[in-house]
């Protein structure tokens, strides 16, 4: 299935994801980077992801990535990602089995191949596949409380199921041309998680463990064909299941892009918080390199806001920098922050008068 090719990635630990004015580093040893979030579930809200993709593309510390999730094509609009790409300095990527259509004879291996060729050709940066979707995956899933809760693996599952298992996963099928094309318009394949644990309780189970393996096993595969590759994982976690997955993942010394991870269950309407906290722990551990922004939105059902999505990104971007305070011992803007605190004799950076309302004349600075 693999073409063999001698360009292969010495250091798969870093990628070069491109953008209009360049490329930026992501990886070991290198900042930690910040996807934004964004997707039309409907036509009505095309002109509320203009809004996030505007707003978001000119705030002062904003994502370096925004994807577009989008689950519906649109008419006679130009697709968000490629807004993205021609409006804004960020990074797009995408989950092209989003926007693909699905029949009674479940997805056309051509189609899909299309749109993903068309979007690496036009400057996508990132697309996520989803090729680790087996029978053995599928079953071993079975005995979780909530078997599968990835939306492009539960497509990628259901193709599979209809065709009766009698054929590879879809993106296994193209996956040689769509090396073949990320190496022509360098564009990072990331490799989607599709049995990400949905809750702390089913987390490194079997499926699991078997997933993320497998994952490194096509990652090296792909960068022997002179790709970069990401890996996507874990999803939900507690904090002692966070370090044995990441035992998993740096075996693989590729770069990781956690959805989350979830440390508890009960943050309903504030995983943003939760996500910022498990992002991290997964980051001190060395395997978070590109935070996913997620919103208080993400267990309740609503459509995030614009206000929710900055809001998001502000949170991965704290969790980012304290990673980085971790990793590359980057404290620059800490030390500035600690310093003019001593020497103004308040708490309040950018004050130059001493105290506060909070606290009056006790203040101990």
């Amino acid at each position: 299935m693999y073409r063999k090719n001698s360009t292969s990635i010495k250091d798969t630990s870093i990628v070069k994801l491109r953008f209009k004015n360049g490329w930026i580093e992501a990886g070991r040893k290198r900042k930690t980077l910040v996807a934004a979030l964004i997707g039309a579930n409907n036509e009505d809200c095309y002109k509320l992801q203009l809004r996030k993709i505007e707003l978001l593309s000119s705030m002062l510390d904003g994502p370096d990535i925004i994807s577009d999730l989008s689950i519906i094509r649109l008419r006679n609009k130009k697709p968000l990602w490629l807004q993205i790409i021609m409006e804004t300095g960020c990074i797009a990527a995408t989950v092209p089995v989003y926007v693909v259509r699905f029949g009674n004879r479940g997805i056309s291996s051509d189609e899909l191949l299309d749109i993903c060729l068309e979007q690496m050709e036009q400057g996508v940066g990132i697309i996520t596949i989803h090729p680790t979707p087996t029978k053995e995956l599928f079953e071993l899933s079975q005995k979780r409380l909530v078997p599968c809760t990835s939306r492009g693996g539960g497509i990628v599952l259901q193709d599979a199921a209809i065709k009766g298992w009698k054929q590879d996963n879809v993106y296994l099928t193209i996956l040689p041309e769509l090396i073949s094309a990320a190496k022509k318009y360098g564009t990072v394949i990331s490799i989607g998680t599709t049995f990400r644990s949905a809750n702390i309780f089913d987390s490194n189970d079997e499926a699991q463990q078997k997933e993320i393996r497998f994952q490194l096993d096509l990652a090296k595969k792909i960068a022997k064909d002179g790709v970069g590759v990401i890996i996507e994982s874990p999803g939900h976690a507690r904090p002692e299941d966070i370090k044995k997955i990441a035992s998993i993942l740096r075996e693989g010394n590729f770069p990781v892009m956690p959805l989350g991870p979830i440390p508890t269950d009960i943050a309903i309407g504030m995983d943003h918080v939760s996500a910022a906290i498990g992002a991290t722990l997964l980051g001190l551990e060395g395997c978070a390199h590109i935070l996913a922004a997620v919103t208080r939105e993400e267990h309740t059902g609503g459509t995030p806001t614009i206000e929710s999505t900055i809001e998001a990104v502000k949170a991965a971007r704290i969790a980012a920098h304290i990673i980085d305070i971790h990793i590359l011992k980057d404290d620059a803007v800490d030390l500035e922050i600690a310093k003019y605190r001593g020497e103004h004799s308040t708490c309040i950076f950018g004050q130059r008068t001493k105290g506060c309302e909070r606290c009056g004349g006790a203040c101990p600075l």
